[in-house]
């Protein structure tokens, strides 16, 4: 069995041996290395298409499947973690009878090597503007994880090696994890560091919480788009204690523009979980998938790790 026509909608990531693959799953493969602007463009793009692929820039809502009639399947080239984060409309996929897939701990790796290299260095006193007076090391700190997933299970591991306190909020505690679960308030009052590593659209920092974080703080969140809200954050920034540690994929534009001078916050301009490493694993992913799907093993909406 094969594709009539598989579209790449705009830039995935994914790597040139992935895509001879894809040739041979369709008798047409279109690719664009733009996203588009419009839900007119996606319709365009997608015109005649029984396979679309995106990644985390574009989303699919319920017009727009309503209108693609020959659309079988969509593979998501990023994360699925459920319906809110998704950037496909999976109520309305699976109403017009489309298969959703997506693909998991793919940048995790990145995104940890990243987090504790701009945390060492804020340590150290190597950035511009270091958090002491002397450089100190990561042991004994208290480390606080909100979302304790598979990259927030990963980091906790990194600073455990450390010999970091590590201490986790979640939606539920976690009976098979040798770490401390504390009430959110609770955490953010005793925790020198806090990293968010929640799905996107998630804003779990508010006024309330930021006003919690008191004395020297670091703020970390290397995740799809803002974990906090931004007018509660931009007064607490302000404090000369307070820092923050943010991936390019978790501010925007004007964000950044706002912040470029701030030397209390860093912000280098690389996704840190789309590394050459991690386009590999998530291309063989998407093709496993699509595999799977092709095979008549998938019929659902689910995600698939």
């Amino acid at each position: 069995m094969k594709f009539n026509k598989i579209v790449i909608l705009e830039k995935t990531g994914i790597e040139e041996f992935a895509m001879e693959q894809l040739q041979a799953m369709t008798t047409e493969l279109v690719i664009y290395s733009d996203s588009p602007k419009s839900n007119e463009e996606i319709l365009e793009r997608s015109k005649g298409a029984d396979c679309i692929l995106i990644s985390w820039t574009s989303s699919i809502d319920e017009s727009v499947l309503s209108d693609l009639p020959e659309l079988k399947y969509i593979g998501m080239c990023c994360s699925l973690y459920n319906d809110e984060s998704a950037n496909v409309d999976l109520a309305a996929a699976k109403g017009n009878s489309v298969t959703v897939t997506g693909v998991r701990d793919y940048g995790d790796q990145g995104v940890v090597q990243y987090l504790f290299s701009e945390l060492i260095q804020l340590l150290l006193g190597t950035h511009s503007k270091p958090i002491f007076d002397e450089p100190i090391e990561l042991e004994s700190l208290k480390l606080g994880i909100i979302g304790l997933g598979s990259v927030g299970k990963k980091v906790a591991q990194v600073a455990s090696f450390f010999n970091m306190d590590v201490y986790y909020y979640g939606r539920r505690i976690q009976d098979d994890v040798p770490y401390t679960y504390l009430p959110l308030e609770t955490l953010l009052q005793e925790c020198d560091i806090i990293s968010l590593h929640l799905p996107k659209n998630t804003i779990v920092l508010n006024q309330n919480e930021f006003d919690i974080m008191r004395g020297k703080k670091i703020l970390i969140n290397t995740g799809l788009g803002f974990s906090f809200n931004r007018e509660a954050f931009e007064h607490w920034i302000q404090n000369n204690e307070h820092y923050a540690i943010l991936d390019t994929d978790s501010i925007d534009n004007e964000f950044r523009e706002n912040h470029l001078l701030d030397e209390n916050i860093i912000m280098n301009n690389i996704v840190s979980g789309f590394t050459k490493n991690a386009r590999r694993r998530l291309s063989e992913k998407v093709i496993h998938n699509l595999k799977e799907y092709l095979q008549g093993e998938s019929s659902d909406v689910r995600s698939k790790e």
